[in-house]
C-alpha cells in the first residue's frame, strides 16, 4: 500500500513541476534551463587497466579530452584508475546528439587502456535529480 502511495505521490509531484514550468515566462524558462532552454548530457564511467603508468594515463586522458573538444563537447569529472564524469555540449542551450554519445562510446571501447566503460543515457544537465 505504501509503495503504491509513493508511486502516485511521485506522479503528482512530476505533474505539478511540469505545470509550474509550463507557466513560466520565457525569461524564467531560460534562467532555470527548462523548456526550449533545457540542456542535456550523459555520464561516462571508465575502468582503466590497473598497471597503467602515470605517463600512459596522462596520454590517454589528453587524447580523451581532444576527442571531447573535437566534437564541441565539455567533460566535467576525472579520476585515476576509474575515470568518471559528465559530458555536455560546449554550446550554450545545446545538447550532445546521439551521434556524439556513440562516437565517445566507440572511441572508449577501442582503447587498449580501457577494461570496461559505460556511457549513460541522456540526463537533464541542470535539473535531473536522478
Amino acid at each position: 500500500m505504501r509503495k503504491e502511495f509513493d508511486h502516485y505521490k511521485k506522479i503528482a509531484e512530476d505533474r505539478r513541476i511540469e505545470m509550474i514550468k509550463s507557466k513560466l515566462k520565457r525569461r524564467l524558462r531560460k534562467k532555470f534551463h527548462v523548456g526550449e532552454f533545457q540542456e542535456s548530457g550523459f555520464e561516462v564511467f571508465v575502468n582503466l587497466k590497473p598497471d597503467l603508468s602515470e605517463i600512459e594515463f596522462d596520454k590517454f586522458y589528453d587524447e580523451f579530452i581532444d576527442v571531447i573538444e573535437e566534437n564541441k563537447l565539455l567533460f566535467g569529472g576525472g579520476g585515476w584508475k576509474t575515470l568518471q564524469g559528465f559530458v555536455t555540449s560546449a554550446k550554450k542551450f545545446a545538447s550532445p546528439t546521439v551521434e556524439d554519445r556513440e562516437k565517445i562510446k566507440i572511441w572508449l571501447e577501442k582503447r587498449q587502456e580501457v577494461i570496461d566503460c559505460t556511457v549513460g543515457n541522456f540526463l537533464d544537465a541542470w535539473n535531473d535529480s536522478k
